[in-house]
């Protein structure tokens, strides 16, 4: 029997269930987040080696077909858009929108034109500017020029295989350039091989 001071029992959750359950969902996300980004960055530096890789395999190739390396960029650097549709022409026998070069002089030597390598949409977003996974549209680039297998920092003409050069960041911030002159440096002494 009911009498008319009872109440029936309401379902639902109290003001102290509804903030427990919100302060878990954030600690969770704070777990989450740093670490969807840091799986990010370990995903665009793994893209960004890939491509430096099959770089250094497109210019082995070269030199396999001509017997030298290709003069790539502008002192070391590759920054522009005249870089880039040279760097292009080089490795792919064709300008960037996949016509063919009128003239074998703007070939870099690839006078047979060959396909050293395959550009893809990431690569050239459509702005005439070699781009990677981070944004960066300037690299810097050393050559083995002397063929001993190994990249030495310093002036071509004493056996090294030249200086390397400052490039700017993406999003800004100061240029980068690689340390050199000791056993540490992002060019040891001894040199990369």
């Amino acid at each position: 029997m009911q009498t008319l001071n009872s109440r029936a029992t309401a379902r639902g959750f109290t003001l102290i269930e509804l903030l427990t359950v919100i302060a878990i969902i954030g600690i969770l996300a704070g777990i989450i987040i740093p670490t969807t980004g840091a799986v990010r960055n370990a995903a665009k530096k793994a893209q960004v080696k890939s491509m430096f890789s099959q770089w250094s395999v497109a210019f082995t190739a070269y030199k396999q077909e001509y017997g030298y390396f290709p003069a790539v960029g502008t002192s070391n650097k590759l920054s522009s858009t005249a870089d880039t549709i040279q760097f292009v022409r080089t490795f792919t026998g064709k300008n960037i929108d996949g016509t063919a070069v009128a003239s074998v002089a703007d070939l870099n030597g690839n006078k047979r034109r060959q396909g050293f390598y395959s550009f893809s949409e990431a690569e050239l977003p459509g702005t005439n500017l070699l781009t990677d996974a981070f944004g960066n549209t300037e690299f810097g680039l050393l050559v083995d020029v002397n063929g001993d297998g190994v990249i030495r920092n310093g002036a071509t003409a004493s056996g090294f295989d030249g200086v390397p050069a400052a490039v700017a960041p993406a999003g800004g911030g100061s240029n980068f350039t690689p340390t050199t002159g000791t056993a540490t440096s992002d060019i040891p002494t001894t040199g990369i091989k």
